[in-house]
Order: structure tokens, then sequence, then C-alpha cells
């Protein structure tokens, strides 16, 4: 008897060791099902943007994105009150044929400048992207939006002018009294730790949006930007599902391997060297000289700003550029995970080249970052997500607003709760920076302009009004507070050509009607 059961006590032993005992963790899940940190990707729109030029409409995704990840950011953020929290967004990859998520960022907005985010539009074709944008905080409660600008013949910097201390700022057209004018290129005195972002359009399709010039703050300072996550088609997101932000970009670093996208409105940063990309329409940051679809406020700085330390600073960078183009052994890795197991085996001085991303952690113990950092508590960090509710409210807010569709109940009774009412000279009953009017007898009721603005982009087709039209848009949540800068700096004041042309005071030249190319 003992006999037995001793050989069902090995038998029992022999079946725990082969189909695993009941204590005994599972595999770990395979990395490709898991969300993956990305070396590559698009900048956040808030962070940093390319001008464009010539004003297209925005790419197309065949697919619809996906509902918004709920972040998380590390408890370290940069110091001081004026950094603020601007939640992500979905971002169509062509190679991958898939969304990839563009994680949120800290970021000191430009003073009395409000954020305007961008968002997904559904048209017959897809989805098609209406790209964010600043806007003077005291225009952005009440947006005009216009007719398309005439196209800009010369952009590029007269060759023979002599100047070269300045930065070229490109021509703009303004609109007046009903028609363009066309306000002329200049040489812009340059200020130190300062970027000037020149005056231009972005489309919508409601008409096309005046983005007044405005200074901002050198990329390095601007604050902490959050690497791309990849997340798998068939990845589960249960309910209440949030994920745990924890991979900077080394902003230090973008400037050895960043490309524009000008029709998306994005920079790009990581392997966009194959030809592939250009066929997209993905170029080399510096090629704005050439290809004068948009301009680079980012690159014209730093050039100026290199000119006493390094004179082929430019130069340097298209070389850099070249190397990388013709030998894919020297761009960097595509995700974090291949970059990990990359850097262990290449010598110390030339990781930077490779390592576009770092966890926060490092990074904020380096000596890379500008800034100092602190840590959030548990209050702080669900603020942080009561704020991306928010913005992501003012994001569909806008989508409904400029595409002709009804707002919502739930949002007009989260805007109602918040202010009273005032009634406007016209006649109309407004919330304080809000969409929702309410007409008196008499006056055209809500559903009747909706039915006016479809009639208008069917007939003329997307933002190809003949007119201007004003609308009313939620306070952003957004918002730069002061003329008071980084580190003690006041933002300087504005060039006096683009404040005569803003007041009407200058016609150089007319470009008639909007509306044509």
């Amino acid at each position: 008897m003992k006999t037995a059961i001793q050989a069902l006590m090995v038998l029992a032993l022999a079946s725990s060791q082969l189909y695993g005992g009941p204590n005994e963790s599972p595999p770990p899940t395979p990395s490709q099902e898991e969300p993956e940190v990305l070396n590559e990707g698009p900048i956040h729109e808030a962070f940093a943007q390319p001008v464009e030029l010539s004003s297209q409409a925005g790419i197309v995704a065949p697919d619809e994105p996906p509902a918004a990840i709920a972040e998380k950011p590390a408890s370290e953020r940069p110091k001081g009150s004026q950094y603020v929290w601007i939640p992500g967004y979905w971002a169509w990859d062509t190679t991958r044929k898939d969304y990839v998520w563009v994680s949120g960022c800290w970021r000191v907005p430009p003073a009395n400048m409000s954020w305007i985010p961008g968002y997904w539009n559904k048209v017959p074709q897809g989805w098609q992207w209406v790209p964010g944008f600043w806007i003077p905080t005291s225009r952005a409660g009440e947006i005009e939006y216009l007719p398309q600008p005439p196209e800009l013949a010369e952009v590029e910097a007269p060759v023979d002018s002599g100047v070269s201390y300045g930065i070229w700022v490109p021509p703009c057209y303004y609109w007046r009294e009903g028609h363009y004018i066309l306000r002329a290129g200049y040489w812009l005195v340059p200020r130190d730790n300062w970027v000037w972002v020149p005056s231009h359009y972005t489309w919508t399709p409601h008409g096309y949006v005046f983005v007044a010039g405005y200074w901002d703050h050198v990329l390095t300072t601007r604050g902490v930007l959050y690497a791309p996550v990849y997340f798998p088609r068939h990845y589960h997101r249960w309910p209440g599902y949030t994920y745990s932000l924890g991979v900077v970009v080394n902003v230090g670093n973008l400037q050895f391997s960043l490309f524009s996208y000008p029709r998306y409105c994005h920079y790009y940063f990581g392997d966009y060297y194959s030809d592939f990309y250009v066929g997209l329409g993905i170029y080399p940051w510096f090629e704005f000289e050439t290809r004068h679809i948009w301009y680079d406020p980012i690159f014209a700085y730093n050039r100026w700003h290199y000119r006493r330390t390094v004179p082929q600073w430019d130069e340097h960078i298209r070389h850099e550029y070249a190397l990388r183009r013709d030998d894919s052994s020297l761009r960097p890795p595509r995700t974090y995970r291949e970059l990990d197991t990359r850097v262990s085996k290449i010598p110390e001085k030339q990781r930077s080249n490779f390592r576009m991303v770092e966890p926060l952690q490092s990074y904020a113990k380096s000596k890379k970052a500008p800034f100092e950092f602190s840590r959030m508590n548990d209050k702080q960090r669900d603020e942080t997500l009561s704020r991306t509710n928010e913005i992501n409210t003012f994001r569909q807010e806008r989508m409904h607003v400029e595409s002709g569709q009804r707002v919502p109940e739930a949002i007009q009774r989260s805007r109602e709760s918040r202010a009273p009412e005032q009634m406007t000279p016209e006649g109309r009953s407004r919330m304080p920076g809000g969409t929702i009017e309410r007409t008196r007898p008499g006056a055209p009721s809500e559903s009747e302009k909706l039915s006016e603005r479809r009639q208008l982009s069917e007939r003329e087709g997307f933002g190809g009004r003949s007119s201007s039209e004003r609308m009313n848009l939620p306070r952003s949540p957004v918002a730069g507070r002061s003329s008071q800068g980084l580190f003690g700096r006041s933002t300087p004041s504005r060039p006096e050509r683009e404040e005569r042309f803003e007041r009407g005071g200058s016609r150089e030249s007319s470009g008639g009607r909007g509306g044509r190319r």
C-alpha cells in the first residue's frame, strides 16, 4: 500500500512539472502584442509645427481613429506653473497603415496665445486631419474664417540683399475690407532664445484661419515631449484602461534626424531618410529653402544662433543627413526596444546619433534638461487627467462647430453648468466663451445656421467660401498667461511691420478676392 501511495505522489509531481503548478506565473506576453514605444514618429503639434505656405487641405486616413488613450504622465514634471499639460492624439502612419499615438507633452505656451487643438473629421473619402494652431487669446473666443488666400509667388529671400545678420520672414496676405492685400517679405532682427513664427494661414473645413505671427520659446526650453507609442490594432483596452508614460524625446538631439510633413502640419523625427518618404511629402527640415511650400522657423533661428560658434552649421546638418541617407546602418532605430539593444553595442560618443528617446528619470537627472523637475502628488496627477478631459471636450466642440454639426447635448449641458448666460446685441443668448447660441423669436435658429453651413460646404467645397464669417468657440483650456517668458526673459515686442499690417495701416499690393490659386 505504501509503495502505491509513493508511486501516485511521484506521478503527481511529474504532471505538475509538465503542466505547471497552481502557483506558477504564466509566461510574459509577446512583445508584439504590447504597446511599442517608438524612437521615431510625429512631434506633438502643440510643441512645434512647420509653417505651411500653400494652405492645403489636410491628409485623409482610410480608417476611423480609435478612442483616445487615457494617459498617465510620470510623477516628474518641469518645475513651475508656466508648464501646462496638453494631451496626446492619434496620427495616421502610412508605413504601418495604422494609427500611432502621439503622446502628450508639458509645454510653456507662447505669451498671450491660446491653443486650438486639431482633430479628425469624417469626409466621404475617410477621415481628414484638421490641424491645430496657436492664436492670440484675445481672438480665441471668436474665430474668423476666410476665403482661400492667393498663392504666394515669391517666398525666398533676395540673394543680393546684402543682409547677413537677420532672419528672412516670408510674405503673407492679409484680409482687408473683403479682399486680400500682400505684405512683402522682410528681414527680422532676431532675439536670443526666441523663435519668430511668421504670420500664415491654416486650413479648416469651414474656411481658412489667419494665424498672426508670434514669438515662441526655443525648442529645448518649451517643455517635455513624451515619445510616440504604437498600440497593435488588436490590443485590448479594457474599461478604465490608462497608459503610463515614461519615455521622452531628447529634444536636443532632434536636429540630427528632423523632418517636415508640410501638408500634415507636423514635424517628424527618426528614420525618414528613404526616398519613399519624400514621395509621401515628408522632407528633411532644411529643404524648405528649396521647395518653398513651407517655412521652418526653428531651422532659420538655429542657423542664426550658431553663426558665431559654428559658422557652417547648416552645411554640417546637410552633411549628416547625406551620410544617413546613403548608409542605413547610421540611421536611428525605429523602436525604443531596438534602441536599447543597439546602443549597448556602439561607442559612447556615437550613441547620441541613435538615442532620440530615453527614460524620463534619466533625462531629468542628466544635464541635458535646461530646466528643473519637481514631483507631482496624487492630487496633481488627478488634475492632469481632468485637464485632459477638458481639452478633449474642447477638441470635439471645435470639430462640431467647423463641420456644421450640432454640438451634442451632453457637451452643451456641461458648458451651461459652468457659466451664466449673457445676451448679445444681436439678440443671441450666448454662454461666455461658448459655442451654444439660442436665438430670440425672429432670428435664425441654430438648425437653420447648421443647414446653411452644410450647403456652403457642398456648394463651394472644403473651405471654399467667398466671404468671411466669425464663429464663437469656447475658451481654450490652454493659454499663455502673460508676456513674461522663461528664466526671467520678457517676450520681445512684435515686429513693427506685422503690427502695422494687422492694424490695417499698410497697403503694399492687392491680391484680389480670395478663393483663387
